[in-house]
């Protein structure tokens, strides 16, 4: 499942540079429960499309606990660069996940995936914007 993979890019994404035991944890952690959500919605007879949309939909409102326990984990130190790249990088890949979401969902006709996808990406320009604009004003 396309939804399925793209979550474990992401997790794969954000535990970069993490100790491999604490990394493989929660690669394993996510990757089990991405498991017990599928049997359990296809043993409801969900379909596949309709499970996608759950998948991406919980891994939208997770983002920010990922970010969280990310910071828990190795806390970001002291350099501005790296953490304006590292904002960067967040918001380029929320924008990744939402043009994957429109495109996933005009392809299944879902378009509460595409509203989904197009406000990603609208969250990810302004997060830029905003970037841009504090960098300005800092120089």
């Amino acid at each position: 499942m396309r939804a399925a993979g793209l979550v474990n890019r992401w997790v794969r994404c954000y535990t970069r540079r993490l100790p491999e035991d604490v990394a493989r944890g929660r690669v394993d952690e996510i990757e089990a429960d991405l498991h017990d959500h599928v049997a359990y919605e296809r043993g409801r007879g969900v379909g596949d499309r309709r499970i996608a949309i759950s998948i991406l939909s919980r891994m939208i409102r997770g983002l920010a606990a990922d970010a969280s326990w990310r910071g828990r984990i190795r806390p970001w130190s002291g350099d501005l660069m790296k953490s304006l790249a590292a904002i960067f990088a967040a918001a380029m890949a929320i924008a990744v996940v939402g043009v994957g979401a429109v495109v996933y969902g005009g392809e299944d006709d879902a378009p509460g995936l595409v509203l989904i996808g197009l406000l990603l990406i609208a969250g990810a320009l302004a997060v830029g914007m905003r970037m841009a604009h504090r960098r300005g004003r800092a120089n």
